[in-house]
């Protein structure tokens, strides 16, 4: 990379870095006190706060190469913890802060990290991969920032453990599994997202400025129109069907090219605004994906408005499943179908909200259609008001089943709904067919899904099968950072779809005749089974800790112990207080004094102050522990400190009165006495009166 040079005063061209050190020198020249040293470097502490902050919100949101980007999210954090070391140390480092050549390696270090920004940004979206194509390749690229990396670490006297033979194998082999799985996917998701010269397909560049439009404050100075079709090239079907009319707002017509369309009554509100007329021009742009509803245009049949749609035979993939069976082949292939759709959508930034089978539409030759796009929205926008809440939440995300108005929807939110679909398309039903609103939000955000529960009639079935429900399994992780990623889904589906070709196009038979006794079983939904499906084993339901302290608090002790129970199985610290707790106490009938003196002490250990409380008096009156002073003193301390009432209190008063090893220390006394009565401790509170101490 050339240097940067600017020229003196004779007009000779001079090496940027001396000119640099020279800036450097007047900026730290001027200072005199201690604690100056760091002023020219407080906005340098923000500006890179801002570009971690940046890239942890890029990599949130990372669609490709999630292993590149957590080798350089591990320099990012040890980055952030030595720029943090380095701000509470200031003093330490003012030597260092004086000195212009550490200045210039500073900014140098600033520059490194926006670029680490930049290549997360690019290697994690198709439309930033393809730059490297022509330019460096990614690895290269890679490389040269793990070496800037470390060079800018040194030069400012940082730390990290990143750098040796270890870290290099596992960046090594994280580059290289990433690369080949970009390489399978952009050798098969179609020439819809990608062309033949492996470029992203411009239209989706088209479709990314106008989404930009749509949401950018200012106005735009070139028109965005939607295609308007003459309402008298709207023909009336030449031979009549049962369902031209479908409800009372669609209606079959015919183009003049003979083409069937959706005439579809909609009224536009500020169909001049720019938000909406990009919206509609996004629509006709989405056309590109064989696999999304074909938007024609705009129209009017007897003076009332019309969106004109691409004509779907079948009607949507939820009327076809609730009246036909469906080949297993045949599912694989839509599935893969529907997953192209929302591939596109993805490399375009933009996120449908509402995937269900009723929004997949199924032309005459039973190709999927993913189509009813509330809005064409930017993926970091809230979500618009749904009004068909109810509608939507057995496909919605746990995290934004939480809070639908306030947490943002993301594409993980997408893929847990395209889980959600297949699973739908797999046992053709919808899900949670027999609980309400309420029943489906409380059994999901505790963990609990739809059942997975199969008979397999022949080893392909069984495959097919198990690969489905693997890759539904993966889409419903409750963990967004586990939750598999869109083109995870994708290749497994392509495998499958490779291994299970079609021989035919799909065919469908009436409900009931493709299976016979094999058929998928219907039984009543039992939280989440994420087992063999053709093995029937349900998982143990796990009471959340938090239930059982709330059991406790209503004296159901039953339910409380049992959940204890299980999370001390999990190794939760919490939970062995509690356990230690019930033991100490005996409730239940249980009374196991050593037991829970082994309990509160793992928990005390681990910094629990109520566990650290009840240790250090379990001292005084467990068999076989001969009880230690200072060993007392110093847990109760901990516990103190940590902010426990009792502790405060008991501390506080043995050393006010003199009855912690005959040491008598009033004013450390006072110290805890005064906490434990800022905390309304009606105990401390009276020492403190008494002696006419003010808290």
């Amino acid at each position: 990379m050339p240097l940067n040079k600017d020229k003196d005063d004779a007009g000779h061209e001079k090496d940027a870095s001396i000119s640099n050190s020279e800036s450097a020198k007047n900026a730290l020249g001027v200072l005199g006190v201690v604690g100056d040293a760091v002023q020219p470097y407080l906005p340098l502490f923000s500006t890179v706060t801002i570009i971690i902050t940046e890239i942890n919100n890029t990599y949130e949101n990372a669609k490709y190469n999630k292993k590149v980007c957590n080798s350089l999210m591990d320099r990012v954090n040890a980055a952030e913890f030595s720029i943090k070391t380095l701000e509470r140390r200031k003093n330490e480092n003012e030597k260092n802060f004086r000195d212009p050549v550490y200045f210039i390696a500073f900014h140098h270090f600033i520059e490194v990290m926006k670029n680490i920004k930049q290549f997360i940004a690019n290697v994690s979206t198709l439309s930033g991969f393809q730059k490297y194509f022509h330019a460096k390749s990614v690895k290269d690229k890679f490389e040269s920032l793990i070496n800037e990396f470390e060079s800018a670490m040194n030069d400012l006297h940082f730390t990290t453990n990143l750098h040796n033979e270890e870290q290099k194998r596992i960046d090594h082999e994280s580059l290289n599994s990433d690369l080949q799985e970009m390489a399978k996917f952009l050798n098969t998701i179609g020439e819809n997202v990608i062309d033949t010269n492996q470029q992203v397909n411009t239209v989706l560049t088209e479709i990314v400025i106008l989404k930009n439009q749509m949401v950018s404050p200012k106005p735009n100075t070139t028109p965005i129109t939607a295609n308007v079709i003459d309402p008298k090239d709207l023909k009336d079907p030449q031979v009549g069907r049962p369902d031209d009319r479908r409800g009372s707002t669609v209606v079959r017509k015919m183009l003049n090219n003979g083409d069937d369309v959706a005439c579809k009554n909609k009224q536009i509100v500020d169909a001049e605004g720019q938000k909406i007329k990009a919206h509609l021009a996004i629509l006709g742009k989405l056309k590109e994906s064989r696999n999304i509803l074909k938007f024609y245009g705009l129209s009017k049949i007897e003076d009332q408005n019309v969106m004109v749609f691409e004509w779907a035979d079948y009607g949507s993939l939820q009327e076809v499943y609730l009246k036909y069976d469906i080949g297993w082949r045949s599912k694989i292939q839509m599935a893969l179908d529907i997953c192209r759709a929302l591939v596109f959508l993805q490399t375009c930034d933009i996120l449908h909200h509402d995937i269900r089978c009723a929004n997949v539409m199924m032309t005459k030759q039973l190709v999927p259609k993913l189509s009813n796009f509330k809005y064409a929205r930017h993926n970091s926008q809230a979500t618009t008001d749904i009004k068909e809440i109810t509608n939507i939440l057995r496909w919605m995300a746990p995290e934004k089943m939480k809070d639908h108005k306030n947490v943002r929807y993301t594409f993980k939110c997408e893929i847990f709904s395209f889980g959600m679909l297949l699973w739908e398309l797999l046992f053709q039903k919808i899900p949670y067919e027999n609980k309400d609103m309420n029943q489906i939000k409380d059994h999901v955000l505790k963990g609990g899904r739809e059942n997975i529960d199969m008979n397999c009639s022949s080893q392909e079935n069984k495959t097919i099968q198990n690969t489905f429900v693997e890759i539904i399994i993966s889409a419903w992780q409750h963990d967004v950072e586990i939750r598999a990623s869109l083109m995870e889904i994708f290749l497994k589906l392509q495998k499958l779809a490779a291994d299970y070709p079609m021989d035919t196009s799909p065919t469908l038979n009436p409900r009931g005749k493709l299976y016979g006794s094999q058929k998928i079983k219907q039984r009543s939904i039992e939280p989440m089974e994420l087992s063999d499906p053709c093995q029937n084993i349900t998982l143990p339901t796990i009471v959340p800790l938090e239930e059982g302290i709330e059991a406790h608090k209503a004296r159901n002790h039953k339910k409380a112990w049992s959940c204890f129970e299980e999370n001390v199985k999990f190794n939760s610290t919490v939970a062995k207080y509690w356990m230690g707790y019930y033991l100490s106490e005996g409730i239940l009938g249980k009374k196991d004094p050593v037991k829970a003196n082994q309990l509160f002490k793992e928990a005390a250990d681990d910094g629990i102050a109520d566990a650290q409380l009840h240790y250090a008096f379990s001292l005084f009156n467990t068999p076989g522990i001969k009880f230690d002073a200072k060993v007392f003193v110093s847990y109760l301390t901990k516990a103190a400190n940590g902010g426990n009432i009792a502790a405060q209190y008991n501390l506080g008063d043995m050393y006010f009165n003199g009855k912690i090893l005959g040491i008598k220390d009033v004013e450390l006394g006072t110290k805890y006495l005064k906490l434990a009565a800022l905390n309304n401790d009606p105990r401390s509170i009276k020492i403190l009166k008494n002696n006419k101490i003010d808290f």
